[in-house]
């Protein structure tokens, strides 16, 4: 929105619940924003073809895709169980996957895939995390090699939102271990502009 968009639909499993995701709904409808912000599971291809087939329906060409979504659940390699990994892999991979597939039809001018700087240096405890981000690298790459837009951004930690900003003892574990204090939203965004 502050970066121009006028129409808008945000995506998660309940819709916007939070007391933060109500705030941005309300400023969104204050400045005359077009928003759909039903909810939709990603992982879900029925889904997510019902919501995309309302998008189409009720709201401009898509043009832009930003696929953020990511569960974090945290175990050493050898502690970690099956159903650990499918709840990592599930909203990150299988997310963006149907949005590729089902998207491909659309005039889609930018298709970005959230991933991680863990993918570069790896992170104790979260292979599946890290292995999901690396799918969404080749993933990327892939809808390039088909002359698609794609970008995917490898973020270090941000620190005023999402995972991070609601925990903050891990925020401070995360600094002390890397040395450095994680990025402002306002910073990655001002960043995903250049990209």
């Amino acid at each position: 929105v502050a970066h121009g968009a006028r129409s808008l639909a945000v995506l998660g499993r309940r819709g916007p619940t939070g007391e933060a995701a109500q705030a941005f709904v309300e400023e969104c409808r204050g400045k005359g924003i077009l928003l759909l912000s039903d909810p939709c599971d990603v992982t879900d291809a029925e889904s997510l073809g019902t919501t995309l087939a309302k998008i189409r329906r009720e709201m401009p060409p898509l043009r832009g895709v930003f696929h953020a979504a990511t569960v974090i659940d945290d175990a050493l390699i050898m502690n970690l169980e099956p159903s650990q990994v499918e709840k990592v892999l599930a909203p990150k991979l299988a997310g963006a996957a149907w949005l590729d597939r089902l998207t491909r039809e659309d005039p889609i001018e930018h298709f970005v895939l959230y991933s991680s700087a863990t993918t570069f240096f790896g992170n104790p405890g979260q292979a599946a995390y890290v292995a999901a981000n690396t799918a969404l690298e080749e993933l990327a790459a892939k809808r390039r090699r088909d002359g698609l837009a794609a970008t995917c951004i490898s973020w270090g930690p941000i620190g005023d939102t999402g995972y991070l900003a609601r925990h903050e003892k891990i925020k401070e574990s995360l600094a002390a271990r890397t040395g450095g204090q994680p990025l402002e939203s306002t910073d990655a965004l001002r960043f995903l502009a250049l990209s």
